[in-house]
């Protein structure tokens, strides 16, 4: 399991980190930026480390057995320290939080002293790429290490899924809310691998095989690593996702309007800016829309004193036997209705301009017209 997710943890990190740069070279970053590029950081450490043939890699070149095993561990302390100073940084002003901080650091630095302390002192010679956290567990002093590590981690972890469901409350910016939950989700994870290391030490006393319950603790640290991953970089990229989705909306409807706009511009050219404007716009989409629909609402006017109250009651009663109720239906009746006066014209009885207007001249509600429109083949009129 741990060949396919820890590559992916890691790959997703060194990724969020390189988008995270650019932002920490710009003025005015503040220190949960910081924070945050940090966290990716030590993720992607901590899943590259873990990777078995990084792991021996770095233990051959330091000629230290195992000491992937404290890299790894400790930069696994790394990402819970940076988390928690990112929401330390996000819940107070910078002259209360960075004292908070500072003490949080010194804190997770004296534990990471003491790991390293007594991963030296335990006896942990025989090299093992794969299984080396669950293989010494139980014995000596990689006991206390083991128990010290997890402990750290998981009482951060509690704390985290704890301020990230608070904050996610408090704070405002629909993806930076969305983000938060996702890492108290991802939180929940480390909180399951916590507890496969702690049966992991209680497994040699009681002569349990760790290796059965290993899988959760993959699949804590791998799944809920890249929860975590996702969670705290989707404030980043989640609004380009927004603007995406609004821009491919807009760009639909510039396309769905443009049958009603051709037949009203080719009525009376005198309605439109640009008439060479293209059915499909790319460039200064806002500005396009923004005209194409001015452009309708014009030209409906314009058709106004031209429209048939009987087109009307015999389209109302027509899309009424096909089905047609609500919405759909007034749609259908205004676009027969704008059909109608664009096949008489100026030729038709010219009635007061009082009549009633359309019931809506919204961009939605203009895209329904247009839909409806084409739909009955009305847009051959001026269609090109």
């Amino acid at each position: 399991m741990n060949a396919v997710l820890y590559p992916l943890c890691a790959g997703v990190a060194w990724v969020s980190l390189l988008f995270k740069l650019p932002a920490l070279s710009r003025p005015g970053r503040g220190p949960a930026a910081v924070a945050v590029a940090l966290f990716f950081l030590f993720m992607g450490l901590t899943f590259t480390i873990s990777d078995p043939r990084v792991w021996a890699l770095v233990d051959r070149s330091a000629g230290v057995p195992n000491l992937s095993l404290l890299l790894s561990q400790g930069s696994v302390i790394g990402v819970a320290a940076t988390q928690l100073a990112a929401l330390t940084f996000w819940a107070h002003d910078a002259e209360h939080a960075r004292p908070m901080v500072r003490r949080q650091v010194v804190g997770f630095g004296a534990v990471v002293v003491a790991m390293a302390v007594l991963f030296a002192l335990a006896d942990l010679t025989e090299e093992d790429t794969t299984t080396a956290a669950i293989r010494f567990a139980g014995k000596g002093l990689y006991s206390v290490y083991l128990m010290l590590y997890v402990t750290a981690f998981a009482v951060t972890e509690a704390v985290l899924v704890s301020r990230c469901v608070r904050h996610a409350r408090a704070l405002e910016g629909p993806w930076l809310r969305r983000g938060l939950r996702m890492a108290a989700i991802g939180a929940t994870g480390g909180l399951l691998y916590s507890a496969a290391r702690y049966a992991d030490v209680i497994a040699a006393p009681l002569g349990l095989d760790p290796q059965r319950w290993e899988f959760v603790a993959r699949l804590g640290a791998g799944l809920g690593g890249i929860l975590t991953l996702i969670g705290w970089s989707v404030p980043g990229w989640g609004p380009q996702v927004s603007a995406l989705r609004v821009r491919m909306r807009d760009y639909r409807r510039h396309n769905d309007l443009y049958p009603l706009w051709a037949a009203l511009s080719e009525a009376n050219p005198d309605l439109v800016l640009d008439r060479q404007a293209p059915r499909r716009a790319v460039r200064d989409l806002d500005f396009r829309l923004h005209r194409r629909v001015v452009e309708i609402r014009d030209g409906i006017r314009w058709l106004q004193p031209y429209q048939d109250p009987s087109v009307v009651e015999a389209a109302t009663a027509r899309g009424r036997e096909a089905g047609l109720a609500g919405a759909d239906l007034r749609a259908s009746v205004e676009a027969a209705a704008i059909a109608a006066a664009l096949r008489d014209g100026p030729d038709a009885v010219t009635r007061p301009e009082s009549e009633a207007p359309p019931h809506d001249t919204g961009t939605d509600w203009l895209v329904r017209v247009s839909r409806a429109f084409t739909a009955d083949g009305r847009a051959k009129v001026g269609n090109r």
